[in-house]
């Protein structure tokens, strides 16, 4: 698999574990190629093991009694997913499918066990990862229940902004409609409705097939209070369907 080790400390599994033990990590990970399309593991299979996407895209979702997808994330480098499964060996929570072709370095539940018995900063960081993955999701939950699709989306382009890209108040999102609505358990045209309420208030500016953020403090105060800004007047504008 080499040596690159490129991303791996900022894991929140990882995070403030030596190099040494980062090496030793590393010498149990295997690494996978997918092609776009392809599944990497199901919901309800035997524990898959650790896994970090070190190319590509990733996507996390579940399956409702009425056989909708739902996406729970879309992971890009460097990340890592399945850490409940890892550590205790049960069932996959979810599905994980290879958005484009991709690359991705996997742990197995018994090799990951045996190092959190033989490194203590390792089992001590994956500790504090499990409860932030916990705390999440109680927050999605949250976010389900109470807040409106507008407030969530903003939440989404703030998280898109600060994840993946240098210029936080400039940043476009990377997602489709498509993979918005799935991400937010909603559908393309509620969508559509909210960005062009965000686009109207003077939240989002659009160029292209691409929506940037325009007022940071806005999407924030939105994210927060749940209250969305009165319209600026701009005249709606076309929301690409892709």
């Amino acid at each position: 698999m080499g040596d690159d080790l490129t991303g791996w400390g900022d894991l929140p599994c990882f995070k403030g574990i030596g190099g040494d033990v980062l090496q030793r990590v590393r010498a149990c990970a295997h690494l996978h190629a997918y092609q776009a399309g392809a599944a990497i593991f199901s919901e309800g299979e035997t524990s898959a093991g650790f896994h970090i996407v070190t190319e590509g895209m990733v996507r996390i979702y579940r399956i409702s009694p009425e056989g909708r997808p739902h996406t729970l994330n879309l992971l890009r480098p460097v990340s890592s997913f399945n850490e409940v499964a890892a550590v205790d060996g049960a069932c996959n929570p979810y599905n994980a499918t290879a958005v484009t072709a991709a690359q991705v370095a996997v742990i197995s539940h018994p090799a990951m066990v045996a190092l959190l018995s033989q490194e203590p900063a390792l089992l001590a960081s994956t500790v504090q990862a499990l409860a932030r993955v916990n705390r999440e999701y109680i927050e999605r939950l949250e976010d389900m229940t109470f807040r409106s699709i507008p407030s969530r989306l903003a939440k989404l382009f703030l998280h898109e902004a600060t994840s993946y890209a240098g210029q936080i108040a400039e940043a476009p999102s990377r997602l489709s409609q498509e993979e918005i609505a799935a991400i937010l358990g909603t559908t393309r045209e509620v969508v559509g409705r909210a960005l062009r309420a965000l686009l109207n208030a003077g939240l989002l500016r659009k160029h292209g097939r691409e929506f940037f953020i325009a007022d940071r403090a806005g999407l924030e105060r939105l994210a927060e209070t749940n209250e969305m800004p009165p319209s600026q007047g701009v005249c709606a504008l076309t929301v690409d369907e892709g």
